[in-house]
């Protein structure tokens, strides 16, 4: 199931330049097809374009229509079309043509038979009554998780000190990164569903730096911090299989959202946790927490994951268990540890 070589080709060629970076990519695509589309989880963001365009262009030709009698695939060369000149907008008018006509000799898996796939790969608790107190903790937790903006991407992070900032080692890996990059604070909606005033505070990593590529995370200190309430909390204690669990995230880099519905632990050790919420670019970085709101892993992946242990893969996201960063920080950032609130 696919399209022709040439086609292939001529699409390649057009999107290329809305597809540079991951958050290009994700901007455009959720423009397209909503925050939540579930094909938006089947794609590997950082991949080169040449790679991830192909691959993309399949997968939305497999998922079919994102709104009856719309393809997700034409849907993203409308939104494509409305951004360009009048001579584009002629290729794009002949491209759409011969993706029709293409689409039409070739029978496509419709988004309910996409649903019904990714459910077969995960399992879904029923959801949890939870006390009403679970909101107010919700609400504080969330003032303390940040967008991050680097030249190359964004990401969250989240405060675990009142000066000291918890991301992930692929989005910042260096002291400088870490000065070179900007943390806005209250970046959400108010409830007026109004964008809040935010404040932006800087990097200062000479202070306080810390990082470690294998457990994907960095602890450094930030200036000019803003009052976000508490710092949060990082659980030592194992969690368990089904699990009920809550990420707050800047999604594709947008205001900040939190995930509560659908979020249950399917596999966790000392080192790895994976859930079977789906992340995309923009959630790198989010703090995972339990029902009580203490942090128990920091979010870096998302996908067809291989679970430890097995040679079977499941669709989940993925990140590091609290365990493990509360270890690593006592035998290696002994300063970090000792400012922790545990």
């Amino acid at each position: 199931m696919g399209i022709s070589r040439e086609l292939m080709k001529k699409l390649l060629h057009l999107l290329r330049p809305y597809m540079k970076n991951e958050m290009e990519r994700s901007a455009c695509l959720m423009r397209a097809l909503g925050n939540d589309a579930p094909v938006l989880y089947r794609l590997v963001w950082d991949t080169p374009a040449n790679v991830f365009i192909p691959n993309m262009v399949n997968e939305l030709i497999t998922f079919g229509e994102i709104t009856p009698g719309e393809p997700a695939l034409i849907a993203l060369l409308k939104v494509i079309y409305e951004d360009v000149g009048e001579d584009v907008k002629a290729s794009i008018d002949d491209l759409l043509e011969e993706i029709k006509l293409n689409l039409k000799k070739q029978s496509s898996i419709k988004a309910d038979d996409f649903n019904k796939q990714k459910l077969s790969l995960v399992i879904y608790a029923p959801v949890h009554n939870l006390d009403i107190y679970i909101l107010n903790l919700a609400v504080e937790a969330a003032k303390a998780v940040v967008r991050v903006g680097t030249s190359q991407a964004t990401g969250t992070g989240f405060m675990i000190a009142s000066d000291l900032l918890m991301t992930n080692n692929h989005i910042i890996k260096t002291q400088e990164e870490a000065k070179q990059s900007e943390y806005i604070f209250n970046y959400q909606l108010d409830i007026n569903r109004q964008e809040c005033s935010t404040h932006t505070a800087q990097g200062q990593p000479e202070s306080v730096f810390h990082t470690n590529a294998e457990l994907d995370y960095t602890v450094f200190c930030i200036k000019e911090v803003p009052d976000f309430y508490s710092p949060l909390k990082l659980k030592s204690k194992s969690i368990n299989r089904n699990d009920h669990l809550a990420i707050i995230q800047h999604l594709g880099g947008s205001v900040k959202k939190i995930s509560m519905q659908n979020t249950f632990v399917e596999y966790a050790d000392d080192k790895v946790v994976q859930y079977t919420k789906t992340t995309l670019p923009g959630s790198a970085g989010s703090p995972v927490f339990d029902n009580e709101f203490k942090v128990i892993a920091i979010h870096h992946s998302g996908g067809n994951l291989l679970e430890p242990g097995t040679n079977k893969r499941y669709l989940r996201s993925q990140g590091t268990s609290a365990i493990a960063l509360l270890n690593d920080l006592k035998n290696n950032a002994p300063e970090i540890y000792a400012r922790l609130q545990r």
